[in-house]
């Protein structure tokens, strides 16, 4: 069931991309927040209600993504005081023109896991820029040698490879948004929240056969391995970004048995292109914000190495995938 925004009940605190949340809906893919007085106003409040009536209402986007099928995925648009961000056949979420407030209007039948997937994955990786934050499209985990960052377009085993390091005891730190922050002479990364999505057959070949996991949302087969949010194992904090690798994948026919993985440079014009195709980007028609972003990518492109990164489609050279790369860490 959903809860309602004309709820009295005071909103749940917690943490996730370096900010507080208060949220009258349940979020346990979070850490709990120690800013637990409930008069504190948290960075972001998150409201829900329901839409008005069986349609949502008609909009003027200036961004439109399509589903692999063709159709609308998602829309963005301006409103009065802000940002709609549109899920037509599950709901639409109000964003204010400063970050601080997402009222989500749910469809009937949109189920609570579909509304948490939206809000902790689609929804406020964009409006981190509403706060100053950047980010690019990546999966990441911590190793000795710093953060270790996963690009590269949808399918291509961003999670599957970082759910690989997490399950040989190299903790992940995002699992599709990283914040990136560039100082002088290098670019820290902050952690996301400890929540992995992964298919069945990823699921089957990393994970324990009694690991406990939750559905991701109502129209995909993907589920959440609980990686225990308030465990000891998530890092905390912001630590120094050592690679990002731009993953492709490389199709094993039958003779792909001895197929291996390759690691290649990529120059800094590349790696900026590379860069660019991984931002969030709330309004592209906002040229100042625009302007930020392209300055930003300029300093992450020259102050971090990035390697194209070409990964066997199978799931027996993750190990040796995971060796390449962190000797490829120890490596100038």
């Amino acid at each position: 069931m959903i809860v309602r925004a004309e709820s009295c009940a005071p909103p749940l605190f917690y943490y996730a991309y370096g900010l507080t949340l208060g949220s009258d809906l349940p979020l346990p893919e979070l850490f709990t927040s120690p800013r637990t007085v409930h008069h504190t106003r948290p960075d972001i409040l998150v409201t829900v209600g329901s839409r008005h009536g069986p349609h949502p209402s008609p909009i003027t986007p200036f961004l439109t993504r399509r589903s692999a099928s063709g159709g609308v995925w998602m829309q963005h648009a301006r409103t009065e005081d802000g940002y709609l961000l549109r899920f037509p056949d599950y709901a639409d979420f109000y964003v204010a023109a400063d970050g601080r407030t997402v009222a989500i209007q749910a469809s009937e039948g949109t189920s609570e896991d579909t509304l948490r997937h939206f809000l902790l994955d689609q929804v406020l990786p964009p409006v981190l820029t509403l706060h100053g934050q950047q980010a690019i499209h990546a999966t990441a985990v911590l190793t000795q040698a710093g953060v270790c960052a996963f690009t590269g377009p949808a399918g291509t085993g961003k999670s599957t490879l970082a759910a690989s390091f997490q399950f040989a005891g190299i903790p992940l730190i995002s699992d599709d948004c990283l914040i990136l922050e560039p100082q002088p002479d290098r670019v820290v990364a902050r952690p996301a929240y400890p929540g992995l999505r992964l298919l069945d057959d990823a699921l089957e070949a990393l994970c324990a056969a009694d690991c406990t996991t939750l559905p991701v949302a109502q129209y995909t087969s993907k589920r959440r391995p609980v990686l225990e949010p308030s465990g000891p194992g998530f890092p905390a904090g912001q630590y120094p970004l050592a690679r990002i690798y731009c993953l492709s994948r490389e199709d094993c026919g039958d003779e792909g048995a001895a197929a291996r993985e390759r690691i290649e440079p990529v120059s800094q014009q590349e790696a900026f292109l590379e860069l660019l195709r991984s931002t969030f980007t709330l309004d592209s028609e906002d040229r100042g914000v625009m302007l930020r972003q392209f300055r930003w990518l300029d300093q992450v492109a020259s102050l971090v190495l990035v390697r194209r990164l070409h990964v066997p489609s199978r799931f027996e050279a993750l190990a040796s995938v995971r060796d390449s790369i962190l000797a490829d860490l120890g490596s100038p």
